[in-house]
C-alpha cells in the first residue's frame, strides 16, 4: 500500500508519554485494512498509550531513540498488566458515576 508518513504530533505524544513513566516497553501494532502500523506504549503499572506510526521502520527509530523494548503485538500478545489497568480504571469510573448519581439524587430530595 502507499506509505502514509506519521504524524509528528502522534510521535511528539508518544516521546513526551515516556517523560512521565516508567518500565515502558512498546508493542508494534500490525497495519491493517483501515490502519497504518501503530505502536502501544505500555508502563511498569499498565497505563499504556497508542498512536499510529506509519511503519516498522518508524517505530524501530522510536523506540530506539527512548532506548525501550520493542515487541510484536501479533507474536507476544499484550502484558496482562495493561488488562488489569483497565479493569482497574474502569472500576474506578464505574464507582465514581455511582457516586455523583447518588448526590444528585440526595440534592433533588434536599429541595
Amino acid at each position: 500500500g502507499t506509505r502514509i508518513p506519521a504524524d509528528p504530533a502522534d510521535l511528539a505524544h508518544l516521546r513526551n508519554w515516556c517523560d512521565t513513566r516508567v518500565g515502558i516497553e512498546a508493542y508494534l501494532e500490525p497495519e491493517t485494512l483501515v490502519s497504518v502500523p501503530g505502536l502501544c506504549l505500555v508502563a511498569f503499572d499498565g497505563e499504556w498509550t497508542r498512536r499510529p506510526v506509519g511503519d516498522v521502520a518508524t517505530a524501530r527509530k522510536l523506540t530506539g531513540q527512548l532506548k525501550i523494548p520493542l515487541y510484536d503485538a501479533l507474536e507476544t500478545g499484550y502484558p496482562d498488566r495493561m488488562r488489569l489497568y483497565e479493569e482497574v480504571r474502569i472500576a474506578r469510573e464505574r464507582k465514581e458515576r455511582a457516586r455523583r448519581l447518588r448526590e444528585q439524587i440526595r440534592d433533588a430530595d434536599g429541595r
